[in-house]
């Protein structure tokens, strides 16, 4: 590398890299946890009557408050937060296979 040059700089420097892998480690378990919850028979149910619940239901309608919309997309979050916690698990591409 010479000198002065872009390359020379360690903008991801050891302690950085190391503090990342931690991170992505624990990313992994905690999405191995969430796998383990919801692969199983009881657990594809219940994420399945969360997805019925929430996802599979509109977010306004004609009672709709800015509050109340504001929740139920808090819901349907949560239900999008577990399916990309299975999705990390089993590295699929996205979460239309779950």
């Amino acid at each position: 590398m010479e000198a002065g040059s872009w390359e020379s700089l360690d903008l991801d420097g050891k302690a950085i890299k190391e503090t990342k892998r931690q991170n992505d480690a624990k990313a992994r378990e905690i999405a191995g946890r969430f796998y383990e919850c919801f692969s199983t028979d009881a657990g594809e149910f219940v994420l399945e009557r969360l997805k019925e619940i929430t996802l599979n239901r509109s977010v306004l309608n004609a009672s709709s408050t800015q509050f109340g919309a504001g929740i139920r997309e808090g819901q349907n979050t949560l239900v999008r937060q577990i399916m990309d916690q299975i999705v990390l698990a089993t590295g699929e591409k996205n979460r239309s296979s779950i």
